[in-house]
């Protein structure tokens, strides 16, 4: 009798244990599939606050385009006749232009003091590059106001359109001709309608690329040779949602 007992405690056992596991493992399993959930949520917030912390340019206030230091997009394309990509060096490689980098303004205006036909207009160009290389010891970025910005839902990227063969002034219009910026100044709403109907309508191409007109704008040796060529097709842009709402 005890043995049957005791073999009859050894099946209750065994057959009750792993229900016994299975409900413990429960509250362990949810806490990891949160962990893995909510983790991932707040690495990436981190990286993107630092990421925005780090740039120098911020959204322009409605209305306000007064920049910290007087810039002429017009002295510096059409006169100094320096192509955008000089400047805005992550274009071609980044989803955004980016701002100069400060090495860029210095390693120029550390000989160039600025000149102009007008008397009065060049004491002014003198005046802000002085107060750009003020900047240089005490190691800050200009905090540029930006002008073309996108709502934070839409994903737009620089490099895929660059590298496509668009031209600047195709989305920021004769940008060369302004001294000063504005939303009066865009030749373009850059709403989803207008970016929908060059995707939809295409480019004559050559070899997925753009073929010209091309720009002194962008400048660019294998640009310049597609604009000569006879195009092999037609060049489309995405349909799908989730390319630019990510």
């Amino acid at each position: 009798m005890l043995k049957d007992r005791f073999y009859s405690w050894q099946r209750r056992k065994i057959y009750f244990e792993p229900e016994t596991r299975s409900r413990r493992s429960k509250p362990i399993l949810l806490i990891i599939l949160c962990l893995l959930i909510i983790l991932p949520v707040f690495f990436f917030s981190i990286v993107g606050l630092a990421t925005k912390s780090g740039q120098t340019i911020e959204p322009a206030p409605l209305g306000e385009f007064s920049q910290p230091i007087e810039f002429s997009h017009k002295t510096h394309i059409e006169k100094g006749e320096i192509a955008c990509e000089f400047c805005h060096i992550y274009a071609r490689r980044s989803i955004n232009s980016g701002a100069p980098p400060m090495a860029i303004c210095f390693g120029c205006h550390r000989v160039i003091a600025g000149s102009d036909e007008d008397p009065q207009k060049a004491i002014k160009n003198q005046d802000a590059i002085k107060k750009m290389l003020e900047f240089k010891p005490k190691k800050e970025s200009i905090l540029w106001k930006k002008i073309h910005d996108l709502p934070d839902f839409v994903h737009f990227s620089h490099k895929r359109h660059i590298q496509a063969g668009f031209d600047c002034t195709e989305c920021h219009g004769e940008i060369d001709q302004y001294d000063v910026l504005s939303t009066e100044t865009m030749i373009t709403d850059l709403s989803m309608g207008w970016c929908m109907k060059c995707h939809k309508e295409g480019r004559p191409a050559v070899n997925g690329i753009i073929a010209g007109p091309v720009r002194e704008t962008r400048g660019g040796k294998i640009l310049k040779e597609a604009g000569t060529l006879q195009p092999d097709g037609i060049l489309l842009g995405s349909k799908d949602c989730t390319i630019c709402h990510k």
